[in-house]
């Protein structure tokens, strides 16, 4: 969990912070818990995760 979660997708999701919150995706106070949260979720020896990969392909 740590490798994954904090090492991985924390960083990823904080790499966008500023564009989510300039696009008003959502306000800071819900951004800083959602960040909280994953790094909780890595702490518990119970914690679980699971994050899907999606790939699209547009065609004109």
């Amino acid at each position: 969990m740590d490798g994954f979660v904090n090492k991985t997708i924390v960083p990823m999701v904080e790499g966008v912070e500023k564009e989510a919150l300039e696009l008003k995706l959502m306000g800071k106070t819900a951004w800083d818990k959602g960040i909280r949260d994953l790094r909780k979720i890595a702490a518990r020896p119970d914690g679980t995760f699971c994050y899907t990969f999606f790939k699209g392909v547009g065609m004109k």
